[in-house]
């Protein structure tokens, strides 16, 4: 049966990785193990091995993420429940995940820019700042908010263990409500 998808999005250094991979484990130490954590970074490496190149324009942004959600979906039909982790700033793209992935929980990490700034430890912000990068999310480009979601991590104030924990609660609710499909 399909398994359900849990996707993580907000701008870089929110903590969707950490956060992602922190929900995996906890979810394995809770007896859940038919999981895949799916963080964007690695699967944009992971389709460039196989020839599908993208960059970071918002086309090419767009079509990153209409490809992570097929993937989802491919785990999902067998039976793997996914956790994505993403950016994903326009809101029009986030729907069109929400049309391909059609069971799906949608957790935004909503984090000042400066914090995110302080955090980052590759010194992208500094050098969007800079107008070394063009298109960087959160300095010349917008994240686009929306109502929708599932679960608001307000990351910039709470630390990630109680984030951790929120999410995992949550992630088990909707994973309960999802228990005839997954089981």
């Amino acid at each position: 049966m399909k398994a359900p998808t849990i996707f993580i999005t907000g701008i870089s250094a929110s903590g969707k990785s950490t956060l992602g991979k922190i929900l995996k484990e906890n979810l394995e130490e809770n007896g859940t193990h038919n999981i895949i954590f799916l963080d964007g970074e690695a699967v944009r490496m992971k389709f460039k091995e196989q020839g599908k190149h993208f960059g970071f324009s918002n086309e090419e942004r767009k079509r990153f993420a209409i490809e992570i959600a097929h993937l989802a979906v491919e785990y999902n039909e067998k039976g793997i429940i996914c956790i994505i982790s993403a950016l994903c700033h326009l809101k029009n793209t986030r729907l069109k995940m929400r049309e391909i992935i059609d069971n799906i929980m949608e957790v935004y990490l909503d984090c000042p820019v400066s914090i995110c700034a302080e955090r980052d430890y590759k010194d992208q912000y500094s050098k969007a700042f800079q107008g070394l990068i063009s298109n960087f999310i959160g300095v010349t480009e917008l994240y686009q908010k929306y109502e929708n979601v599932e679960l608001v991590l307000k990351t910039g104030e709470k630390s990630i263990k109680e984030c951790s924990k929120i999410l995992f609660d949550a992630t088990n609710i909707f994973l309960n409500k999802n228990v005839e499909i997954i089981s």
